[in-house]
């Protein structure tokens, strides 16, 4: 199996033998069979119940069909809330650092952020997130001793969980980190409410290290004429790709992502410029990979992807393969751009979804691929998940589909069991004779 490990690294592309380009398409949704004779008959598990007539294992539902209609309603607007901080910095380095000149000092910096919604990945367990830029008003020449790239204004996030403990990321769009600090209150107000952490023992490259010890305050507040439309609101019309939403509206997700539950809802953008949801694939296996367009083995993963659809869907198993596409390797948190997206699908020829990711992947892959697999992450990273929207699988790396298809049909035979089991009679034991009274 074949992988790209870390951000740094570019793989060349691996050559895999997946065979020519697919005899039948599938249009609209998930998959509907269309032109030739049926391949009913593909399925060679002799413990299938498939229909010949339309290649559908009616036990595992049909494929899906494409939305003929959007949603009813109109998207909300939300009062968004308001977070601003002042903070200091002091560093303390330690003999060897400051024999290579490192000087003792401090820096401060403000910060002004306005809520994110849609971000909810980004930090599961936080009541809300905030982008913002963080402003450095004093100490810049300080800060320069330990930042490869010091620049006045940066781009950071900030978030609150549970009302006093504080998130920070010093990266847009980048999944937060655990807990950097407990305030010594709630705001809410927007009064202000001190804060504080530390840090010993960071390294330097040249030598030495330093300790770290910062203090200031945030506060935050609702904003009710910072209005912005909810990011998850009603679809207005069918989807322009042919897509299917088979969301049922009652479902809960679990984040992070557990085997054997519903994995989070995510909307991002396609191939034709629409926000879509995750779950409007309910009914139909998800293979939902992540991949860089500069991963060799993301390449080949996308270049065998469509026969292992055709082979699966022929096999009345009904299958999406999608794309969560980052911006390459060395920046995989960050969203691709359109024409990024475009050359991929056109490259390989894709008539699955490809979305622009929003760091999803970055956010929940990690932890259940490791935990499940055992293996560290890389890409393309991918999970499997059944037709009620539950992860059943993880893995990294690409060297061919068939353990992908392996996962699927076995999953699939379970639950051709199951309805079985459920629809044959429950047996009634013979009467016992009553005893006799006494």
């Amino acid at each position: 199996m074949h992988r790209c490990s870390t951000p740094a690294l570019l793989f060349t592309t691996l050559l895999v033998a997946c065979g020519g380009p697919p005899s039948q398409s599938f249009v609209g949704g998930g998959g509907t069979l269309t032109g030739g004779d049926s391949q009913g008959d593909a399925d060679t598990d002799t413990d299938t119940d498939t229909d010949t007539d339309t290649g559908v294992d009616p036990e595992l539902g049909p494929l899906q069909s494409a939305c003929m209609e959007g949603e009813d309603g109109s998207a909300a607007e939300l009062a968004s809330i308001r977070l601003s901080s002042t903070i200091t910095w002091a560093l303390d380095f330690d003999a060897a650092a400051e024999a290579i000149g490192m000087v003792d000092c401090s820096y401060t910096r403000t910060y002004a952020g306005l809520q994110r919604f849609g971000w909810s990945h980004l930090c599961p367990e936080c009541d809300f997130i905030v982008r913002g830029d963080a402003t450095m008003v004093a100490g810049l020449e300080c800060y320069e001793q330990i930042a490869a790239e010091a620049r006045s204004v940066r781009t950071e996030l900030w978030a609150i969980e549970d009302g006093t403990k504080l998130h920070r990321s010093g990266r847009d769009q980048f999944p937060m980190p655990t807990v950097l600090a407990e305030l010594e209150g709630a705001s809410g107000d927007g009064a202000p409410v001190p804060v504080s952490w530390a840090s010993e023992g960071n390294a330097l490259s040249d030598g030495g290290s330093f300790s770290l010890a910062a203090e200031g305050t945030v506060g935050w507040s609702l904003d009710p004429e910072a209005l912005q439309m909810d990011p998850m609101g009603p679809r207005a019309a069918p989807y322009a790709c042919g897509w299917e939403c088979e969301d049922p509206g009652d479902l809960s997700g679990v984040a992070p992502i557990t085997e054997g539950e519903v994995i989070p809802n995510g909307r991002f953008r396609d191939q034709c410029g629409e926000p879509v949801d995750l779950w409007d694939f309910h009914g139909s296996y998800l293979v939902i990979e992540a991949s860089q367009n500069d991963c060799g083995p993301c390449r080949s993963m996308a270049d065998a992807h469509a026969a292992f659809v055709q082979e699966m869907r022929a096999a009345g198993i009904p299958v999406r393969v999608i794309t969560l596409m980052g911006n390459g390797l060395s920046a995989s948190w960050e969203t691709p751009d359109a024409e990024t997206v475009a050359d991929w699908v056109q490259t390989y020829g894709l008539t699955e979804p490809v979305l622009a990711d929003e760091a999803w992947a970055l956010s929940y892959f990690p932890s259940f691929i490791e935990e499940y697999s055992g293996e560290s992450y890389g890409y393309p990273a991918w999970i499997v998940v059944d037709p009620a929207l539950r992860a059943i699988h993880g893995n990294v790396g690409f060297s061919s589909w068939d353990a992908v298809a392996a996962v699927i049909q076995a999953d699939a035979r379970g639950q051709r069991a199951r309805h079985r089991q459920a629809r044959t009679p429950v047996e009634q034991a013979p009467a016992l004779p009553r005893a006799s009274a006494r």
